[in-house]
């Protein structure tokens, strides 16, 4: 396992298709959306670059956080595009996703249902997986199931299973027994919380957070949380404590990259060690002031930590299927 550390600080597609059912009012002409197993219209982006020495560069699929839109990887995915295929997707129930009919319909399988109609669509068949939080237990899980789409995992500020301790579970289960009784003050008090010029204050307290992330990701961060459906997105996150997938790494026969913050108060340092640790060929990096956003806060020091593995896929040969009897 390698260490490093760092010091503190188009082509657009065609139109959606199908109505965007979920999520404020974002304006994503370039956005498409694909039905998933059970019918849930799920959003996606894929942008290709215009370089012609880009060709044959391996695409990248980013997975979102839990309650997180795409604003997080804004700077990252723009720099990422100049040099290779960038897939985007949000989560049912969020940013341009559809909800499902089925409030309780956000376990794995139902993640993982989408991102393999979301791949389909977009027509990649193997690609690195760049997950950020929760979407470290996605991209795991991915790699679990499909192996052959896998070309590398990078797990940036995320646990491979159950993230939340006690003390940080337990406030969601009161939210959620609160829902229940009265669903109207409840929705009222999750918007007045996540609109709350405090907020910030406590995210920056818990190493959630730092001056360094630009203010404009973070407001759109909290004003999208602000407006999600609360019963979907406390199921997801129960989903998020019940799902596990700290024995993947293990069992990658692929590069692993873990990306952490020493400031990170949501994903602590050793959890991510142990993620590079686990995996056969794993390597670590660390932010020195990094915290829990990452992508946002640092996209400069993200990027340069990406770029060496990214090239060295680029440079692998292919694999090529020979005919029988050829």
């Amino acid at each position: 396992m390698a260490a490093s550390t760092a010091p503190p600080p188009s082509a657009s597609p065609a139109p959606a298709r199908h109505p965007v059912t979920a999520g404020p009012a974002v304006s994503r002409p370039a956005w498409h959306h694909v039905d998933s197993r059970d019918g849930t219209s799920v959003g996606w982006l894929r942008t290709d670059p215009r370089a012609a020495d880009a060709a044959g560069a391996v695409p990248v699929v980013l997975c979102n956080g839990i309650a997180c839109s795409v604003d997080y990887w804004t700077t990252l995915a723009h720099r990422l595009r100049r040099e290779r295929p960038v897939v985007q997707w949000d989560y049912r129930g969020h940013g341009v996703s559809g909800r499902p009919s089925d409030p309780g319909a956000v376990t794995i399988d139902h993640v993982m249902d989408d991102l393999d109609a979301v791949l389909r669509a977009a027509d990649v068949p193997r690609a690195v997986f760049i997950g950020h939080s929760f979407g470290v237990q996605v991209a795991l899980e991915a790699a679990r199931r499909a192996p052959e789409r896998v070309a590398a995992v990078v797990a940036i500020a995320g646990s491979p299973g159950a993230p939340l301790p006690p003390r940080a579970a337990r406030p969601l289960t009161m939210v959620g027994r609160l829902h229940q009784r009265m669903p109207s003050r409840a929705d009222e008090a999750w918007r007045l919380w996540w609109t709350s010029p405090l907020l910030h204050l406590a995210a920056r307290a818990l190493g959630g957070t730092s001056l360094a992330a630009p203010r404009q990701v973070m407001l759109a961060y909290y004003e999208h949380v602000s407006t999600r459906d609360v019963p979907l997105l406390l199921a997801m996150m129960r989903t998020m404590q019940e799902h596990d997938a700290s024995d993947v790494p293990a069992l990658l026969d692929v590069p692993v990259l873990a990306l952490a913050g020493d400031a990170d108060g949501l994903t602590p340092l050793p959890v991510m060690a142990r993620v590079a640790l686990d995996a056969p060929r794993g390597e670590l990096a660390v932010c020195h002031g990094g915290t829990h956003t990452l992508p946002a806060e640092r996209p400069d020091w993200v990027l340069e930590q990406l770029r060496p593995l990214l090239r060295r896929l680029d440079a692998a040969p292919r694999h090529i299927d020979i005919p029988a009897g050829a």
